[in-house]
């Protein structure tokens, strides 16, 4: 077997170190000593941009969790859809009556209704 991915491995950012960073810089926005500093800043358009990226992180966080669940169940039907096409090849080198059954019953299984 040769293999032919070219697929290079993903690195992960861990979304919960993410979240706690963001929670340690909010808490720390929110402490009396720093609201003094936290409030010249805001009246700055840099200061402005950065509150509109803290704000935005635990939406991106949800959304980089939701988009992973969804590759991850992409990637699995699409591993199961080469083993059934697999099977169906073996089933047709062997002479099977019905090597497609496999395909048929696979494509079944992932969009819920009999093919």
């Amino acid at each position: 077997m040769v293999i032919t991915s070219t697929t290079r491995p993903i690195r992960q950012t861990d979304l919960q170190e993410v979240r706690d960073h963001h929670a340690y810089l909010i808490r720390f926005a929110d402490q009396p000593s720093a609201r003094p500093f936290v409030s010249a800043l805001l009246t700055t358009p840099h200061g402005s941009a950065l509150a509109s990226v803290l704000i935005a992180v635990p939406d991106l966080c949800d959304e980089i969790e939701r988009l992973r669940e969804t590759l991850t169940a992409l990637r699995l039907d699409h591993h199961n859809l080469i083993a059934a096409v697999r099977a169906t090849l073996a089933a047709h080198r062997e002479g099977e009556d019905d090597p497609l059954y496999y395909v048929r019953d696979e494509l079944s299984a992932q969009c819920g209704e009999v093919l």
